[in-house]
């Protein structure tokens, strides 16, 4: 969002996601989870994500994952991080608005034959001042089909690491190890009379 009045002196936005599946399929279930990459959030290592199971062996799970903050300037920086909050999953079934795209699209059984759930998301501090100052929102998130996708360390990765922390450890050793024999090596064999 940008540059959108808002109809409040402490406005904060709220983003509601509604979702729609037929009676009877896997249950849902959302999941705060840690993350190692923060290339597009930096310093933000929580991820929320909706999973649902599978209905059946034909029809895999699907998701709707995303970063627990967004940003008030086109520059994603921490200086710029705005606070996300999500509220746990509520069933919907009769509280849904009637003119909705879920209405069009699903007809008027809507509540009968689907299982309507709901998640809000608001975006802001306790203030309510972060987009007054900015007047910029931005936020994203990923919907897929399958499995969420995971963060791993690439093999790449790994070998700048293993080198990196290996090789003072083994300059350690084997400086350790030349002292120890230097040690022994200079030692005389004579002894003194008195």
């Amino acid at each position: 969002m940008d540059k959108v009045a808002p109809r409040g002196n402490s406005s904060r936005f709220m983003l509601e996601v509604v979702t729609v599946e037929e009676k009877g399929g896997g249950h849902k279930r959302l999941q705060s989870v840690r993350s190692i990459d923060d290339e597009y959030t930096p310093t933000i290592f929580e991820m929320a994500q909706l999973v649902s199971g599978p209905r059946n062996d034909s029809i895999g799970p699907n998701f709707f994952q995303w970063k627990t903050t967004a940003y008030g300037s086109r520059d994603a920086s921490r200086e710029n991080a705005i606070r996300c909050r999500y509220s746990p999953l509520q069933t919907a079934n009769r509280t849904l608005p009637g003119p909705s795209i879920a209405h069009a699209y699903f007809g008027e059984g809507l509540g009968r034959s689907h299982s309507v759930a709901a998640i809000n998301i608001s975006f802001g501090g306790e203030d309510g001042e972060v987009y007054a100052e900015k007047g910029y929102l931005s936020w994203s998130a990923l919907l897929g089909f399958g499995t969420p996708p995971e963060d791993a360390f690439s093999p790449l990765v790994m070998a700048i690491v293993a080198v990196g922390l290996g090789t003072p450890v083994v300059l350690l050793l084997a400086g350790g190890l030349v002292v120890l024999f230097a040690r022994r090596k200079h030692q005389s064999q004579y002894e003194p009379i008195n």
